[in-house]
């Protein structure tokens, strides 16, 4: 099969996996995934991006301020606090713009804001229009926009793009447009599924939750990532792995669904399973476990400019 990957452009594909939507039950469609044979990169070819309302549902986990809160989520939010506290240390201007790509209601880019008083604008391009005032109640500026769509003549110190950059269609495009958005000094803290782990060949007979179907247009191998990093002009400063336990946790549930033995539904989606919450919990403490000798499922990089 021919197909032109959006990473490195190559023409030649193989099948990865057909699926449908495990998780929101939004449509019966069958999702063909393909691998690029050249780069590594997983794709869905013709990307349906004239259907985000479809896909994207009102009871979307990141919608409206309905952030999944376990026990778990607030550890690794104590986690990232620490992190955001490193990154803006490195970035020396007397007072920093902030801008959260796909951001939701506000809620992390609020614990952006409580980590470094310098910060003093913080801005979130969404979707989601119910969380619009959600977003400006707690003092952000909300673009109801798709990135593609966001405008700015203004750039920023600090950029978040996590779990974002595997929802477009044109990944390479969207780092070039980032390099214009950032400061001179500005840092890009990205993070992204890694299509080269042990779960996606667990589970690639069955259902891998690493694709969220159909949300996730394009997943990166860190080879792949890095190549597109080069592209659009931008400078790798850290990699590194990180734990991905949701996406552990709907491959398992996704595979029971699929043998009928639990059920997902529109009404009853797949992350408010019982289920749900526990497996977080011990797929967190498995990558935790093993980061240290392989890759896990989910990678992370701080950008800047040359």
């Amino acid at each position: 099969m021919t197909e032109i990957c959006p990473v490195c452009g190559a023409e030649h594909s193989a099948l990865f996996m057909r699926t449908r939507d495990m998780e929101y039950c939004t449509s019966d469609h069958v999702y063909e995934y393909r691998r690029c044979t050249t780069c590594d990169s997983v794709y869905l070819p013709d990307p349906p991006t004239d259907r985000l309302a479809e896909m994207y549902p009102p009871n979307y986990y990141s919608f409206g301020g309905q952030h999944h809160r376990s026990w778990i989520e607030r550890i690794k939010s104590r986690i990232e606090r620490r992190l955001f506290r490193r990154i803006l240390r490195n970035i020396p201007d007397s007072s920093l713009r902030v801008l959260d790509i796909g951001g939701g209601s506000g809620w992390l880019l609020s614990e952006v804001r409580a980590c470094d008083r310098r910060v003093t604008e913080s801005h979130i391009v969404d979707i989601d229009p119910n969380a619009k005032p959600i977003a400006e109640n707690a003092g952000h500026i909300y673009h109801c926009r798709t990135i593609e769509e966001f405008q700015s003549t203004r750039q920023f110190h600090f950029i978040l793009l996590l779990n974002l950059l595997e929802h477009v269609a044109d990944p390479v495009t969207l780092l070039g447009k980032l390099h214009s958005l950032l400061t001179s000094d500005g840092l890009l803290l990205i993070k992204t599924p890694n299509a080269d782990t042990i779960d996606a060949r667990l589970f690639g007979a069955l259902y891998w939750g690493g694709l969220h179907a159909p949300r996730h247009f394009v997943l990166f191998t860190k080879k792949s990532f890095l190549r597109a990093v080069r592209q659009s002009g931008l400078v790798c400063e850290k990699f590194w792995y990180t734990q991905g336990a949701p996406q552990w946790a709907c491959s398992v549930l996704g595979s029971l669904a699929l043998k009928g033995w639990i059920s997902v539904s529109k009404e009853h989606p797949m992350y408010c399973h019982p289920l749900y919450t526990p497996l977080l919990a011990v797929f967190a403490f498995f990558d935790f476990l093993r980061r240290p000798f392989s890759p896990t499922t989910q990678m992370m990089a701080i950008l800047k400019k040359h």
